[in-house]
């Protein structure tokens, strides 16, 4: 009789040591995508009405610089067109997170519906938070500010319409090259 209570204990305290195992490395290796985006979100309209040209272009990884046609236009285009005080936020965000043997990605879309004193927009970005077969590749890959009005015509959760490295200008808007 002995026996069976000593496995029984044996066999239940496993089972214990096994589920809360889980339960902490869960809790100690998740992460918060709704505070990451968050944060990323302050960020960006800090430097929007701070006029910071040169902290916003810092959010944007080294690939993302590299790849974007006129990086410093496109952000002093930003700062002219978003404006006003927010007075709401709405915000959806869609994390992905790919493995593939050592290699590891994982991307943060981010939607928010922002309504300030004088215009709602709307402002997505993709962030890549881990790219550990390319470094360069972490940081703001995409970022997207239009108005809410234009939202059928401009916004697909930067896909094919819209994708760009850096930020998204509409087509009706100029830029000039040097």
């Amino acid at each position: 009789m002995n026996k069976n209570k000593l496995l029984l204990f044996t066999i239940i305290t496993l089972l214990t040591l096994a589920l809360s195992s889980c339960s902490l490395f869960y809790k100690t290796y998740s992460r918060d995508d709704a505070k990451i985006s968050e944060t990323r979100f302050d960020e960006i309209i800090e430097a929007l009405n701070n006029k910071d040209s040169e902290t916003l272009k810092a959010m944007f990884s080294s690939n993302a610089l590299k790849e974007a046609d006129n990086i410093d236009e496109d952000i002093e285009y930003l700062m002219d067109f978003y404006k006003g005080e927010i007075i709401s936020i709405e915000s959806a965000r869609e994390g992905s997170d790919s493995k593939d043997g050592d290699d590891r990605e994982i991307d943060l879309k981010t939607l928010n519906f922002v309504s300030t004193d004088e215009d709602e927009y709307i402002v997505f970005y993709i962030d890549n938070l881990t790219d550990t077969k390319d470094p360069d590749n972490v940081g703001l890959d995409m970022l997207q500010i239009i108005k809410q009005s234009d939202r059928k015509t401009q916004f697909d959760w930067g896909g094919d319409k819209t994708y760009c490295k850096g930020i998204y200008r509409p087509p009706t808007t100029e830029t000039t090259t040097d």
